[in-house]
């Protein structure tokens, strides 16, 4: 490693850069005017210096950083809250809209290509080379999404105690102040059975870039007994867990009730918990401000090594945050990134994760760019079993982004790593590479016609929020639901 000079090899590409953020094989380092050397889809090694005429690809004033690693996100589904959930929410369930909300808004079957092909786009731009997506009723083209843009992928498939689509709830609000819940656990197993052999039938998928997961949608949409046989069968195949788990306070509330229990609690009885085991968000647990209850939640995460993948800009739209990632992190929970909704800047998601962090740690000192950085890189690889991502080492994927120094959120730059946590945005990203290949091209992902499909995304938007008042309870139409921040004129 960080030879001085390397003889010329014809099968190796060679890329220079003003600084390589590398693995010296035990921490993160920052190199520079440096080069990485790359043979196939493998980074070989990382050189000061060159033999003479020996061929490179000169990025200039940049950085090349490890792929960054996004723990949750929901491709197919994920514009449809946009310009609709945003400052809204039920009084009555803790400002949550997971309940009467959801579902209300739908933009079709057709329209969620579309909207994959678009928020696998924004991913990658902001610099991400692996992504876990959720998964649900459109699993399956997720997975041929990811598999077309390229990018690395973790697909889950939703099993819940209901039908396949997740067109009828299984929770319901009446009265919108109260729950009801209706659990179908024979549909539940069905729905776990499709997720083994989903994960099974995606093995290989993509020259292995893309791999299946067990993705229980809520730990109030499975019975008890359902998590349990997840747990086996996740044992027996040797396949990922992910979960939403603690995510709002309703949630929480609603499981002491019926189960008496939290939802971390439930994730340890039903053994569940464990280090293959992804819980999105993670925020609502026993030690929290909101919640007046003494608990052994974040003990229970840290002795299991489970991993909370961190969703803070979306926590942050309703009121919530994490408390705190710092103490997280001190209970031996491995904490990791995702953006889950949108925008899906996992930049602007760092940033949010640093700046939360120190608010509610009540220092300047907690939730470092450091510590973020390695939530967004190693502590991702770590909770998909992965040793070769996450980091620029021998041996490991050529998985990475090239951030452009030549820009106003970049300059001046000592620090690559405080630069882009605090300054930067997915503007900064350059180029992407995954598996070897760029992927994104001076800020641009290869076969996505951006332009075209943001067209087609307005015209489904618009039949689906025409069709908002059919699909609710009380009939309210998307006016009454969410009202715009400036009201209509007719000048006329």
């Amino acid at each position: 490693m960080l030879q001085e000079v390397v003889c010329l090899n014809k099968e190796s590409v060679f890329l220079k850069a003003k600084y390589i953020i590398i693995w010296d094989g035990k921490q993160h380092r920052q190199l520079e005017d440096g080069y990485l050397e790359i043979r196939g889809n493998e980074i070989v090694d990382f050189h000061r210096k060159l033999a003479e005429g020996t061929p490179y690809e000169d990025l200039g004033n940049s950085a090349i950083i490890p792929g960054f690693i996004n723990l949750h996100c929901h491709p197919s589904e994920v514009y449809g809250g946009r310009s609709y959930k945003e400052d809204q929410g039920n009084a009555n369930f803790y400002d949550s809209t997971l309940y009467d909300y959801a579902g209300l808004v739908s933009f079709g079957e057709e329209c969620a290509e579309i909207q994959a092909k678009l928020n696998i786009a924004e991913i990658l731009k902001s610099g991400c080379t692996t992504s876990l997506i959720f998964g649900g009723p459109e699993s399956e083209l997720e997975a041929e999404t990811a598999e077309q843009t390229g990018i690395r992928a973790y697909i889950g498939w939703g099993v819940r105690a209901g039908d396949a689509k997740e067109e009828i709830s299984i929770w319901d609000s009446p009265d919108g102040h109260s729950l009801t819940f209706s659990f179908d656990e024979a549909s539940g197993m069905q729905r776990l059975r499709e997720a083994v052999d989903f994960a099974k039938n995606l093995e290989g998928s993509g020259s292995g870039r893309i791999k299946g997961l067990l993705a229980p949608t809520q730990t109030m949409t499975c019975t008890e007994e359902m998590l349990r046989q997840v747990r086996k069968e996740a044992d027996k195949h040797g396949i990922g867990i992910t979960i939403h788990g603690s995510e709002d306070f309703i949630e929480f509330e609603t499981s002491i009730r019926h189960r008496g229990k939290t939802p971390v609690e439930v994730m340890h009885e039903t053994g569940l918990l464990g280090e293959d085991l992804v819980i999105a968000h993670c925020c609502c647990i026993t030690g929290h401000s909101q919640i007046y209850m003494r608990g052994r939640d974040l003990q229970l995460l840290g002795q299991a090594g489970a991993t909370v993948a961190h969703c803070p800009i979306v926590l942050a739209r309703e009121g919530d945050t994490l408390e705190t990632f710092e103490r997280y992190q001190q209970a031996g929970v491995n904490m990791g990134i995702g953006t889950d909704t949108f925008p899906s800047d996992f930049i602007q998601e760092m940033r949010m994760a640093a700046i939360m962090g120190k608010i509610t740690g009540r220092s300047t000192f907690a939730a470092s760019a450091k510590d973020i950085f390695y939530a967004a890189t190693v502590n991702g690889a770590h909770a998909l079993g992965r040793k070769d991502l996450g980091k620029l080492a021998p041996g490991c994927k050529a998985d990475f982004s090239v951030i452009s120094l030549d820009s106003i959120e970049m300059s001046p730059v000592r620090d690559v790593v405080k630069n882009l946590i605090y300054s930067a945005t997915r503007h900064s990203v350059q180029h992407v590479y995954v598996d070897g290949q760029r992927i994104v091209e001076n800020g641009k992902v290869k076969g996505i016609d951006e332009k075209a499909l943001c067209g087609q995304l307005q015209e489904f938007a618009e039949a689906g929020w025409k069709k908002a008042e059919k699909k609710d309870i009380r009939h309210r139409g998307i006016d009454v639901l969410s009202p715009l921040s400036f009201s209509k004129i007719n000048l006329d």
